[in-house]
């Protein structure tokens, strides 16, 4: 979307387009209605996929990599080694094509219950599975077979029979890919509805684990720092900042005071911080993920407003569209990036954090197109009407 905001009106400014419609009388603020309104069309739809395609899709890949590395491999032949990963059967090849798995020298020993093996000797073979991939074809030529058989009465003698073609079926020997489905998600699997649902659980877990905490504590004689670590969630912060300030103030230099001279109580605590924290860090990756799925949309909207005002003003398509564009957008991801990780770590809100690109970019882009079409704001006109007032004062005085 920036990209395409960038050059459409890169052009228009190479082409004296804007130039024109200034002279004509059209407000290019008008011009601007069309983009917004294509780009607020596309994140509603990125909105949507975010919620219902997206969500699905991750399911359905990550049931396909499990299912992956689930599958039983393809047999790997090996010169001079005895492979045993046919079942039932055991095989030594003296030399083999890795291509076309063409085998020179084989040797196979067909285990039997309850008696010898059957031994095949070839001078060459082949291997080569089915097209369901489920049953592995060995193809002998110019071989013999050696076996003991049984006879009635105990006796065993040996038989040997010659072959100029024998093949040999093997079930289940090979790659099979079997699809399963999980049922349970992660949280990139899931819509903003599950997310919030999800959300409510842990939120109804937080507050009966505090209130279970408070009834242990209850009628008993407690420090101060371990009346302000637990009643820490209690406290009525104005800002995140103040409230990460204020838990490594107390947090911190209270627990050392209270690991110092009440070890018992502070080791029962530090079971309840740590359970507080895996609590609270659950729900910023839930709200994180959450605000991602509108924000994310909503950067259409905002890239359109950085890329118009500034497409007016580069008048030729080239690297520095290119720069301009690569630019923004390691700013935006790197800003979506940065504080992803800030909300997992319990320093900013996780709204702030999924919003903060679109509101600094967004800011910043509503700046320079209000400047870029004369937009006229109401303080705007206020102010240019009281400096002629002003100056107008002045005038008459001086007269």
């Amino acid at each position: 979307m920036l990209v395409a905001t960038l050059m459409t009106f890169g052009r228009l400014s190479q082409d004296n387009e804007i130039t024109a419609l200034r002279a004509s009388g059209v407000h290019l603020g008008s011009i601007l209605i069309g983009p917004l309104f294509a780009a607020a069309i596309l994140s509603v739809g990125l909105t949507a996929f975010n919620n219902y395609v997206l969500p699905e899709s991750n399911h359905e890949f990550m049931n396909l990599l499990i299912d992956i590395g689930r599958m039983r491999p393809t047999v790997k032949l090996q010169e001079g080694t005895f492979i045993t990963d046919f079942p039932g059967y055991d095989l030594l090849v003296q030399s083999v094509n890795g291509r076309t798995n063409e085998m020179r020298g084989v040797t196979i020993y067909q285990l039997n219950a309850g008696g010898p093996p059957t031994t095949i000797l070839a001078k060459s073979g082949s291997l080569t599975y089915t097209p369901d991939g489920r049953t592995a074809v060995l193809r002998l030529r110019d071989g013999e077979i050696h076996e003991i058989p049984t006879e009635e009465g105990g006796a065993r003698k040996h038989r040997r029979l010659s072959f100029k073609t024998h093949v040999i079926n093997i079930a289940g020997a090979g790659a099979i890919l079997e699809r399963s489905a999980r049922s349970t998600r992660s949280d990139r699997e899931l819509s903003a509805a599950s997310l919030l649902a999800q959300r409510r659980e842990e939120v109804d877990h937080y507050a009966n684990a505090k209130r279970i905490r408070r009834t242990q504590y209850q009628g008993r004689e407690l420090t101060p720092e371990t009346e302000a670590l637990l009643q820490f969630d209690d406290v009525p912060w104005r800002t995140r900042m103040a409230q990460a300030w204020t838990r490594w103030r107390l947090g911190h230099g209270a627990f050392e005071r209270l690991m110092k001279d009440h070890p018992n109580e502070a080791a029962e605590l530090n079971v309840w911080l740590l359970e507080r924290d895996a609590y609270r860090k659950r729900l910023a990756s839930l709200s994180v993920e959450i605000h991602k799925k509108f924000s994310l949309p909503a950067a259409c909207l905002v890239f359109v407003l950085i890329g118009a005002p500034i497409g007016m003003r580069v008048r030729r398509a080239g690297p520095a569209v290119a720069f301009l564009s690569v630019a923004f957008f390691l700013f935006y991801w790197l800003c979506l990036i940065g504080g992803e990780e800030l909300a997992h770590r319990l320093i900013i809100p996780a709204w702030l954090a999924m919003w903060l690109p679109n509101l600094v970019l967004g800011t910043l882009g509503l700046h320079w197109t209000v400047a870029a079409c004369d937009i006229e704001l109401p303080w705007g006109r206020k102010r240019r009407a009281s400096g002629a007032r002003i100056g107008g004062g002045e005038r008459r005085a001086v007269a």
